[in-house]
C-alpha cells in the first residue's frame, strides 16, 4: 500500500528523537548521530517517493551488497520506528480540531 507522508518538520523530528533515545530507549544504529542519518534519509526517501510501497521504501533504506545481517536490521528496525512516527503524526494531523 502507497504511503503518503505529512509535512514533517526536521526539527521538530530531530527533538522527538532525542528524547525518544535518551527516555524511551537507545536508538539502534549506532548511537542518535548516526541513527539521525538514518532517520533522515528515510524521512527525504518517504517525501520524494510517497508512492512507494513498503518494501520499495525500505530498499532505499537498504543499501549496498557488503551490509552485514545486523546492520540491515538495524537499519530496517529505524525504518520502522520512522514509519510508525510518520502514521502517528499523519492521524494527528487529520483528526477534528487538529492545529496541525
Amino acid at each position: 500500500m502507497p504511503f503518503a507522508a505529512p509535512t514533517v518538520d526536521l526539527e521538530a523530528e530531530y527533538q522527538f528523537w532525542q528524547v525518544y533515545d535518551r527516555v524511551i530507549r537507545p536508538l539502534p544504529g549506532g548511537g542518535f548521530r548516526l541513527a539521525w542519518l538514518v532517520l533522515q534519509t528515510v524521512y527525504r526517501a518517504r517525501a520524494r517517493y510517497p508512492d512507494d510501497t513498503h518494501k520499495a521504501a525500505l530498499s532505499r533504506v537498504l543499501f549496498g551488497n557488503n551490509m552485514t545481517d545486523a546492520r540491515a536490521a538495524e537499519l530496517e528496525e529505524l525504518y520502522a520506528l520512522v514509519s510508525r512516527r510518520l502514521a502517528a503524526v499523519a492521524v494527528r494531523a487529520v483528526a477534528p480540531g487538529s492545529t496541525a
